[in-house]
């Protein structure tokens, strides 16, 4: 009995098969892992609302650069920036007190006097 003559393409190493099996799983499971990843990445930075421009310095603290009466206009800085303010608080702000952005009209930030919780 004579064996036919398989085609040089199925002559491969044994083991051979095995190893492409092995390393096409990994290259799959390696790309799902990256799209899990940055799918993940996508939608947890859609999740919180980040404020740009006016809206980021709201609540922010600030030091008055001068003596700012109740609705009386002046100038506080907030992270060394210098703002105008209107002081809508119920209580004159003095040379450096801490004050507190609440709200803002055009480029004018509203603040007032900003009370430490204890």
């Amino acid at each position: 009995m004579q064996f036919a003559q398989l085609p040089l393409i199925y002559a491969a190493v044994p083991g051979s098969l095995i190893f492409f099996v092995v390393l096409g799983i990994v290259t799959f499971l390696i790309i799902i892992t990256f799209t899990i990843y940055y799918l993940y990445k996508i939608i947890s930075s859609q999740e919180r609302r980040r404020f740009t421009g006016a809206e980021a310095i709201i609540n922010s603290v600030g030091t008055a650069s001068q003596r700012i009466d109740v609705n009386g206009s002046g100038f506080i800085a907030i992270d060394g920036v210098s703002w105008e303010v209107i002081n809508t608080g119920s209580v004159t702000l003095e040379k450096y007190d801490t004050a507190i952005v609440t709200g803002r009209k055009g480029v004018v930030l509203l603040v007032k006097k900003y009370e430490q919780k204890k």
